[in-house]
C-alpha cells in the first residue's frame, strides 16, 4: 500500500518525498525528527488507538497538516477526524487522481472534503441537534467504545492505548453513561447498527437466524 502510493503521487506529478513507516511507533520517530510537512494517517492503527493517535500528531505538530487515509467509513470517521485537526479525510477507495489532489490541497494549507462529507457537514450544521449517542462521546471514549464492540477484554483495551485497566473501566461506564447503553452486549449490537464496526446489521443477523443460518459471532 505504501509502495503503492508513492507510485501514485509520482505519477500525478507530484514532486514530494515520500517515506512511509509500518507501526504509530515509528510514525512518531520519524515526525520527530522534523522536516515534513504533511503526514498520512490511517486511524484504522492496529497498534495504537487510531484517534487518539490522530489527537496526539495534531497536538505535538501543529504546524503538520494531516491527511487521515483509511478505509473507515467517511459517516461517523470523517467529522471526527476533522474535529480532531485533521486538514483532510479521504477513503481508501479513492482514485488515485483524488489522493494527489487531497494531498495536494492540504500541502498547500487547505482542507480536503469529499463530496460525501461536504453533504455531511451541512445536514450537521442545519441539525446539529440531532447528534447521535455516539457522537457524544471523546476521542478517546470513542476509540475505547469501538475496540469493545470489537470484542477486545479490558486488559488488552489498557495495553494497546497505554492505560490502565482501571482507566479503560471508568471510561467505559462513561460510554454507558452517555449512550445509555446497558452492557457490552447492548454497545456492540449498537456498534454494528450505526456501521461503527464491520459486520451486519441486527435486522440482517435477524433475517439469516430466521432462515436458519448461523448469526455471526461477536
Amino acid at each position: 500500500m505504501r509502495v503503492g502510493i508513492a507510485h501514485a503521487l509520482q505519477v500525478a506529478g507530484m514532486s514530494v518525498e515520500v517515506e512511509g513507516v509500518g507501526s504509530a511507533p515509528e510514525a512518531i520517530t520519524k515526525l520527530r525528527a522534523g522536516g515534513w510537512d504533511a503526514a498520512m494517517i490511517d486511524i484504522g492503527l492496529s497498534d495504537a488507538g487510531g484517534m487518539s493517535f490522530l489527537s496526539r500528531v495534531v497536538k505535538t505538530h501543529p504546524d503538520l497538516a494531516v491527511l487521515v487515509f483509511t478505509a473507515m467509513p467517511e459517516s461517523p470517521y470523517g467529522l471526527r477526524a476533522l474535529r480532531t485537526g485533521a486538514a483532510g479525510f479521504l477513503h481508501k477507495s479513492a482514485s488515485s487522481e483524488v489522493l494527489a489532489d487531497a494531498l495536494g490541497r492540504v500541502l498547500s494549507g487547505r482542507r480536503y472534503v469529499s463530496p460525501v462529507l461536504a453533504e455531511q457537514l451541512a445536514d450537521r450544521m442545519v441539525n446539529d441537534s440531532d447528534r447521535v449517542p455516539h457522537e457524544l462521546l471523546t476521542d478517546r471514549e470513542f476509540e475505547i467504545f469501538r475496540l469493545i464492540a470489537l470484542g477486545m477484554s479490558i486488559a488488552d483495551i489498557g495495553e494497546a492505548l497505554k492505560i490502565s485497566p482501571k482507566t479503560v473501566h471508568v471510561h467505559r461506564s462513561n460510554i454507558l453513561r452517555k449512550t445509555g447503553l446497558a452492557d457490552n452486549r447492548a454497545l456492540t449490537s449498537y456498534a454494528f447498527e450505526h456501521r461503527l464496526i464491520p459486520g451486519r446489521r441486527s435486522e440482517d443477523r435477524e433475517s439469516s437466524g430466521k432462515e436458519g443460518a448461523e448469526p455471526p459471532s461477536t
